[in-house]
């Protein structure tokens, strides 16, 4: 019976490792402009383009997953400051941005990008001995404005998973008032601050708003067992139901109700059942994996590293029993989950 679980879990994972990263790559292209790195944003964004060249405020990732989605405009804006303006104004007349990290109207930087060619570039030369002088550096100021910058686009794009939570429908869970609350909180301390240490606090926060916002998953109401007694490979919105998808006694009846409190958010259930699940099937990779990522959202939350070495002993063991080449899927496994199983050696 293990091995037609353990076949059955992979059969019912394997419809998402297939999909696409192309959100993947537009998040890390906006952290790229966030912080200034243009030859990484120029790159990402083709990337994403590539994959997936149809603009819009509310293009679908996956499952019910929406994003706002403009990677010409922000191609525009790295182009404009790697000075390769003619590349600018393409991608200004195919975007119907800006998105969400507003960086100008389309109107004022085509007028930056056409004004900036017209204008010659004049070359001098001065003869005779040159002067040096030397100047005090004014003091820096008490808070640095490309900082603020970063710390409210952070907030814009972890307000922006909020909108994405509360198109799952995940407003009740836990996480999402968590998530809900720390916003208002961190966008208050961003109108107040004084330093730059109470910026940098603010983007931390803004990290962890992001997280918990990807972690709120809203639960189908439960399926009843006689349901799913048939092997489904269709997509589903179900994921408990999607990964566990055929009754094979108490061992599948636990599987699913530890699925259940994984996608829901009570991480704390989740991990105790799974570990229980891991003394039943002790070779079983998906097992494993899933007892990580719980074990890992707890760490997450609580802050406690006992909760990340147990985290990491059992991605080790999903490493030793699976083949996840690619790393885990992203359809069942948030970011920040899927780059703490990279960190083990594979």
């Amino acid at each position: 019976m293990k091995r037609v679980l353990t076949a059955v879990v992979i059969c019912a994972l394997s419809a998402g490792v297939a999909l696409g990263s192309w959100y993947d790559d537009y998040d890390a292209g906006l952290n790229a402009i966030k912080a200034g790195n243009w030859r990484v944003a120029v790159d990402k964004m083709s990337a994403a383009i590539a994959a997936h060249p149809k603009e819009g405020n509310n293009e679908r990732t996956y499952g019910a997953i929406f994003l706002n989605y403009h990677p010409y405009y922000y191609r525009a804006v790295a182009y404009i400051n790697l000075g390769q303006y003619q590349k600018a104004i393409n991608d200004l007349e195919q975007t119907s941005g800006p998105g969400a990290l507003d960086r100008g109207s389309i109107d004022t930087l085509m007028a930056q990008s056409k004004k900036a060619m017209e204008t010659p570039v004049v070359v001098t030369e001065t003869k005779g001995p040159v002067v040096t002088t030397t100047t005090q550096a004014p003091p820096p100021p008490a808070i640095d404005a490309a900082l603020r910058n970063r710390a409210r686009a952070a907030l814009d794009e972890a307000r922006t998973h909020l909108q994405s939570a509360q198109q799952r429908n995940a407003t009740n869970t836990n996480e999402y008032q968590r998530a809900q609350n720390e916003y208002l909180s961190a966008n208050s301390k961003w109108g107040s601050a004084k330093s730059n240490d109470e910026l940098n606090q603010v983007l931390a926060e803004a990290d962890n708003i992001t997280f918990l916002a990807d972690s709120a998953r809203a639960i189908t109401p439960t399926t009843t067992v006689a349901t799913i007694t048939t092997p489904t490979t269709t997509a589903r919105t179900d994921k408990p139901t999607e990964v566990g998808t055929i009754v094979l006694g108490d061992t599948s009846v636990r599987l699913r109700k530890a699925l259940e409190d994984y996608f829901s958010g009570e991480f704390s259930d989740a991990a105790a059942a799974f570990e229980r699940l891991s003394r039943d099937l002790p070779r079983n990779a998906w097992v494993w994996a899933f007892l990580g990522a719980s074990q890992y959202s707890q760490y997450a939350f609580e802050g406690d590293d006992a909760y990340k070495d147990a985290a990491m002993t059992s991605f080790k063991k999903a490493r030793t029993y699976g083949k996840f080449k690619n790393g885990l899927p992203d359809k069942y496994f948030s970011r920040r989950i899927r780059n703490a199983f990279k960190q083990v050696p594979g």
